[in-house]
């Protein structure tokens, strides 16, 4: 800018000493002069919109974890609901089997083989009972499931909702280059016509480009300006409304206090099982 400063200064002496170039060297150092702003206000826009999208990619990254952490912890529990579905009894089986467990206890007639029948049954109860998961846990854990799959729902959700935004940054900065490149452009070719400014024929064509790119570039970047805020701003009311609405599906208060719960079943229960594995 030094160097061109000089040139400027240059280009008004000579001005002064050859009539013929009039004001032309002035209105091209102007024209210099709004370039070099409009370049300047574009580099600051690129620099913005770089930060912005690094930092909505930084964003986007812990919503794309908490997604991948939910969908693990849901898949998880779908392995271990599959578990407790084996654990369970096959219905069929068991139908067939209590079915002729009634058939032989039609056709005994004595009391005390009826009785061995009868105490044989309760025992396999007891047996089955210690390796069937109660209902209770078993519903328990399909809320939990259900719980985890709207949560796993909502950080997809969440995590999805950022591309709109990244791609808006992208645009910005990519459409303010292009207006910062057009700056850049103009001021080489208004340099010219300054250094060239005694031919007058050249000088005042090489300003009308300097013009056009000036003009372009200021349009560039306004358009820019106007149509990528409003994009953003919807943008980041899609991320904040998928955000909440991810924040209302999350449970970990309701479940740890389900989990103390159930730990405190547990220990009733044990206190239970030792009074009656000791007959009391």
């Amino acid at each position: 800018m030094h160097e061109i400063q000089e040139q400027i200064e240059h280009a008004g002496h000579e001005g002064h000493d050859n009539h013929g170039s009039g004001h032309l060297p002035q209105y091209i150092g102007i024209t210099i002069a709004i370039l070099g702003v409009v370049m300047a206000l574009c580099s600051a826009q690129v620099g913005a919109a770089r930060t912005e999208l690094i930092a909505t990619m930084v964003e986007e990254n812990t919503a794309k974890a908490k997604h991948t952490a939910v969908s693990n912890k849901y898949r998880n529990l779908q392995a271990q609901l599959q578990q407790l579905h084996a654990a369970m009894p096959d219905l069929d089986y068991q139908k067939l089997k209590n079915d002729a467990l009634k058939t032989l206890d039609a056709e005994v007639t004595n009391a005390d083989a009826k009785k061995g029948i009868q105490a044989t049954g309760l025992n396999a109860d007891k047996i089955l009972n210690t390796v069937t998961p109660t209902e209770k846990d078993v519903m328990r854990f399909l809320a939990l499931l259900d719980r985890t799959r709207e949560e796993n729902e909502g950080a997809k959700h969440w995590s999805e909702s950022f591309h709109d935004a990244v791609k808006v940054h992208e645009n910005t900065a990519d459409r303010f280059e292009l207006a910062m490149l057009a700056a850049e452009i103009g001021i080489v070719i208004s340099s010219v016509a300054l250094l060239l400014a005694k031919q007058k024929l050249f000088a005042r064509s090489a300003w009308g480009i300097g013009i056009v790119l000036c003009l372009l570039s200021i349009a560039v970047a306004a358009v820019t300006k106007i149509s990528n805020d409003h994009a953003l701003h919807a943008a980041e009311e899609k991320i904040q409304s998928s955000e909440h609405h991810y924040a209302s599906m999350n449970k970990d208060e309701e479940d740890i206090a389900e989990d103390k719960k159930l730990e405190k079943d547990i220990v009733e229960e044990f206190k239970e099982m030792k009074k009656l594995t000791s007959g009391q």
